[in-house]
């Protein structure tokens, strides 16, 4: 997607805001009521887009996490999409309240048998957008009498929280760039902030068409029909991935215009491998990254070749999202040198020709190599295992060392790396215990565990905002953590305090991980409130050569959920 350039869509959707219009002085009608249900529809839709889009960067900006040139990007990234997730999960709990009933389920939603046509008799299953035309349901949820209800205080400081920490994350890279002492092109955050303006801009005392003074909830959501806040909270989604495509865009922008990116337009490409390979080992996991790895970003051609030993597709790689995927065995080690091109058609209809000249390193088995079995970095917290393999001096002499980690032998060939606090890399020195000298080093990477995934556990199953929960379920449930889906480590995480509030109540401090000390807090509220988790820590354990071992401090993502 080329930054500031709007689609059709893009383009319905701010349609969308003359329709509300219109709606305030028309008697509406069921047809209305059902075009807004489909363009409801059509901006769902295109949210997904949006999110594959940013995601697609985001694996970029990881997989290029040893280039400088990402460095920024891959610190401000993170912040940004769980930042993004949180806030339009909130939405979406708003959404489910006025769409879900009491069993999950959408109750707008209904079969209905098809009289006339060629489908005539058939069963499908629609939803009745014409039945949404009451405010009732958004009402209770955000209003008390003339006053905002304390949901309806959460929802105003969600809006006005995300923007202001979007604003920070762009305030703290335009001030990083006025600090370098080079000068160069800095980050162009500019179709962001107007967005930022447009779309998250809070204003509490409105103009309305009258003339009068509203507040902001009155005037955007109170009174209108079901299925106008609907639609409307459905925009603010698409803005919220909107606002999340443009700022990690400007960081891709930023990265090809440095020259650092793999892209077409700078011809060049990218070789992902692990760090060892071996003789006989078939090499399967090696790609060679194409532009963004979209799915569709396909070679029309491929002449590639390892030292001058033409590739043949099907039996020595093959091509899958966007990525050339090597299937190769190498009798022999060394460097393997991989040259050639990928050949793509260009506006005309001529193939235009992308370099390839990449290095696979082979190793002998007799090659000395100290590799990171599961990641290329190492983790504060983790016995992280090493293997390390010296042809010249034996396995049982062998001395692992580091100043700023405690090593441990942990059989065979392979050593625990325990990395100090306060250390971004550490150094591990491979020695022979019979005398004092290095014979090798190598600079490992150093980072805090990730944040964990959390819910709400209740009757085996997992609860989020999205989904909401039962009063009972809540009361019952307890909060659960787990590892992100892209961490490579099983741990099982035990939540050990958090910090708990619902309604307009006061936060309760709760050590453990159930809410028996919050029960009559919960009983008090009603269908449509909103529970907040925040500060919540744990223990992790980690299996080790048949040890279960704590990590203390392990923090759970912040989370809410709404009571259905």
């Amino acid at each position: 997607m080329a930054a500031g350039k709007q689609d059709s869509r893009q383009k319905m959707i701010n349609m969308m805001y003359l329709v509300f219009i219109a709606m305030l002085a028309l008697n509406i009608s069921k047809e209305v009521l059902a075009t807004l249900g489909i363009l409801n529809e059509d901006i769902e839709n295109s949210i997904e887009s949006k999110s594959e889009k940013s995601k697609e960067l985001y694996r970029v900006f990881a997989q290029n996490a040893e280039n400088p040139s990402y460095a920024l990007a891959n610190q401000w990234a993170p912040v940004i999409n769980d930042a993004t997730n949180k806030y339009f999960d909130f939405v979406q709990s708003l959404k489910d309240t006025l769409l879900l009933d009491e069993f999950g389920k959408n109750k707008y939603k209904k079969n209905v048998v098809v009289k006339d046509g060629p489908n005539r008799n058939d069963t499908i299953l629609i939803t009745n957008f014409q039945t949404m035309d009451k405010s009732l349901d958004l009402d209770d949820m955000f209003f008390e009498g003339n006053n905002y209800d304390s949901l309806g205080l959460v929802y105003v400081d969600q809006f006005k929280n995300y923007s202001k920490l979007m604003k920070s994350v762009i305030d703290s890279i335009v001030a990083y760039e006025n600090l370098l002492t080079v000068k160069r092109t800095p980050h162009d955050f500019s179709i962001s902030n107007d967005l930022i303006a447009r779309s998250f801009t809070f204003n509490d005392s409105v103009v309305n068409s009258e003339g009068t003074i509203q507040p902001y909830l009155d005037y955007n959501f109170k009174g209108f029909p079901k299925i106008a806040s609907l639609s409307k909270l459905t925009k603010l989604q698409s803005d919220i991935r909107e606002l999340e495509l443009q700022m990690v865009e400007a960081f891709n922008t930023k990265i090809l215009s440095d020259g650092s990116a793999v892209n077409i337009n700078t011809s060049k490409s990218l070789l992902n491998a692990k760090s060892t390979y071996f003789v006989g080992e078939r090499i399967n996991d090696a790609k060679i990254l194409i532009g963004r790895i979209a799915s569709d970003f396909q070679p029309d051609s491929v002449s590639i070749k390892i030292d001058n030993r033409e590739l043949r597709r099907g039996r020595d790689f093959t091509i899958e999202d966007g990525a050339l995927n090597l299937n190769l065995v190498f009798s022999s080690g060394g460097e393997k040198k991989i040259t050639g091109d990928l050949f793509f058609s260009d506006a005309d209809g001529n193939l235009e020709p992308i370099p390839v000249e990449q290095t696979l390193v082979v190793n002998n088995r007799t090659d000395f190599f100290i590799e990171i079995p599961r990641m290329n970095i190492l983790y504060r917290g983790l016995p992280n295992e090493i293997r390390v393999i010296d042809p010249e001096i034996s396995q049982s002499n062998i001395r692992v060392t580091s100043s700023s980690a405690n090593i441990s032998p942990s059989g065979g060939s392979t050593f625990e790396v325990r990395p100090k606090d306060g250390f971004d890399k550490i150094v591990v020195n491979v020695g022979d215990k019979t005398n004092s000298r290095v014979k090798k080093s190598k600079t490992f990477r150093v980072k805090d565990l990730p944040v964990m995934e959390s819910s709400i556990a209740y009757n085996n199953r997992f609860y989020t905002g999205s989904t909401g929960i039962s009063k009972i379920g809540l009361q019952r449930g307890k909060v659960a953590g787990k590892v992100p889906s892209d961490f490579d480590y099983d741990l099982t995480i035990e939540v050990t305090s958090f910090t708990f509030s619902v309604g307009n109540l006061p936060p309760i401090q709760i050590k453990g991980d159930g809410l028996r000390d919050a029960f009559s807090a919960i009983e008090s509220q009603s269908t449509g409130s909103v529970a907040f988790f925040t500060n919540v820590v744990s223990t992790a354990y980690f299996e080790s050569k048949g040890r279960r071992v704590p990590i203390k401090n392990v923090r759970v993502g912040d989370f809410s959920i709404k009571i259905r």
